[in-house]
């Protein structure tokens, strides 16, 4: 007989799911933040913007992200102007 003892196999343990879970997460941060630098870097040319009465010319993905700051910021203030009327109610 041998005194070597036999491998188990043990059930994986909960910390081992939350490092592949955050080591997923991590990842994808990564790509989403290189696919923004290469969209930046694509769109980098000035343009000029006129609205109403104004007008000047910035980096276009300026423009866009202050749009879709924006939009989210429209966005989430009539959610919370929703969930009032329904706890006001």
């Amino acid at each position: 007989m041998s005194d070597t003892p036999e491998p188990t196999t043990a059930p994986a343990s909960p910390d081992r799911d939350l490092d592949v879970r955050w080591l997923l997460r991590m990842g994808s941060i990564v790509v989403l933040i290189g696919v923004f630098v290469a969209f930046a870097l694509q769109n980098s040319e000035n343009v000029e913007v006129e609205f109403l009465w104004w007008s000047f010319e910035t980096s276009q993905i300026i423009l866009l992200i202050g749009s879709a700051v924006v939009g989210i910021a429209v966005w989430e203030l009539g959610g919370l102007v929703r969930r009032r009327r329904r706890k006001a109610d």
